[in-house]
């Protein structure tokens, strides 16, 4: 599973850098990705474990 969330993390960082150079509101949109793609790191650090395999 880690490494299904960290694909979505690197997936959100090029969003933001995306937003950052070819949109209106690049600042605002480049908060969200980066915050998303925290959040998707950190799933898939408290999935990683063998114990909480789905």
């Amino acid at each position: 599973m880690f490494k299904y969330y960290l694909g979505l993390a690197i997936m959100c960082v090029i969003f933001s850098v995306m937003a950052a150079f070819f949109s209106e509101h690049g600042q605002t949109l480049t908060t969200i990705f980066l915050a998303m793609a925290g959040a998707f790191v950190a799933i898939g650090f408290v999935t990683s474990g063998r114990e909480s395999r789905w």
